[in-house]
């Protein structure tokens, strides 16, 4: 396998798609006040040129292209784009996602397609668009913006788990073929936990009430921390948030605690006290909401020490060594008190 060396940002073209709000556009903020050079897909034209204007405000270099990433050929237009303004594709980003909250048999299987169009098929697209350019480039990252939902399903959303499923086994095929034939591409899956953007309240909604992610939620940064991370390190897996972690572990390890837990407190989580609004959400339109923060501000973490580790190993590193010799002092302590 060849050893994958990834440039750093500041000599990066990082396409981003699904970048018009929440995860995408403070990932896309986040890249280009680091020195990249951005472009920015997704649906929403308005959302897309506010956020290129605040990007070349603040100094940066960004363009952007109207996009549905269900739609092949509009993602190719969107790597066409990229090429013919900034000559490379270095990273590639897929965000986009849309859900449906409804009981699995509400679940129309129009509404199921659509979920795996645009979750599964979208990020599909987007990284066989990608590889032939960073092939050309020499080396390069794809990387996955899951959900905690890859690895452990919430009741109401089994068309949204399912899409989400289906990208994970996708990407651990993906990333193998590339180490078998030694391509320096590097594949990286986030599954972040519930984070406070848009996206809750702009998707498809069965219930009486608006939905919700089943907290803790914490702020779009600490995605953008991961995406940050991977694109200039090759690493294969991170959560952001120690409660997507946690979830992947008890879905491993105790799935029946997992079944009773959110067979009775799951529905209660992704309930608001907010009477249902737009229940047609954003499945076949955009919302035009180009917010970073979604509705629940107060509640959510500004940070997560379990994430903040896992993209500094240097620390991580020094944090290991210091308990092995604080163990290692104590026992040469404990023994040598024997002898005594």
């Amino acid at each position: 396998m060849a050893r994958i060396k990834l440039e750093p940002l500041a000599q990066q073209v990082v396409v981003v798609a699904g970048g018009s709000s929440g995860i995408g556009r403070e990932t896309a903020l986040r890249l280009a006040a680091a020195g990249a050079k951005v472009v920015v897909a997704a649906r929403n034209e308005e959302g897309l040129a506010t956020l290129v204007r605040q990007i070349e405000d603040a100094g940066g270099e960004a363009v952007y292209a109207v996009c549905d990433v269900s739609d092949r050929t509009q993602v190719e237009a969107v790597a066409e784009l990229a090429v013919a303004t900034f000559g490379r594709i270095n990273t590639w980003v897929a965000v986009a996602a849309t859900v449906v909250y409804a009981d699995f048999e509400e679940t129309t299987p129009e509404e199921f397609r659509r979920l795996m169009e645009v979750n599964f098929m979208g990020q599909v697209h987007g990284f066989q668009v990608a590889l032939p350019h960073l092939r050309r480039a020499g080396s390069g990252a794809l990387v996955s913006v899951g959900s905690g939902e890859t690895v452990i399903s919430m009741p109401l959303n089994s068309a949204y788990a399912a899409s989400k499923h289906a990208v994970e086994g996708m990407i651990d095929a993906l990333r193998r073929e590339l180490k078998a034939s030694g391509t320096p591409v590097s594949v990286t899956s986030i599954k972040p936990a519930a984070i406070n953007t848009p996206f809750f309240t702009n998707g498809r909604n069965k219930m009486d009430v608006k939905p919700k992610g089943a907290p803790p939620f914490y702020d779009p940064s600490v995605v953008a921390d991961c995406v940050l991370f991977a694109a200039a390190h090759p690493v294969r897996d991170l959560y952001a948030g120690g409660a997507a972690k946690l979830m992947k572990v008890t879905q491993h390890l105790t799935p029946r605690v997992a079944d009773a837990f959110l067979a009775k407190f799951g529905i209660p989580l992704e309930r608001t006290d907010e009477p249902a609004g737009n229940a047609d959400g954003n499945l076949y339109e955009t919302s035009g909401d180009a917010r970073v923060q979604g509705d629940f501000s107060k509640q959510a973490l500004p940070a997560s020490p379990y994430t903040w580790l896992a993209t500094h190993p240097a620390v991580r590193r020094l944090i290991w060594v210091g308990a092995a010799g604080a163990v290692g002092a104590k026992w040469v302590g404990g023994r040598a008190m024997r002898r005594a």
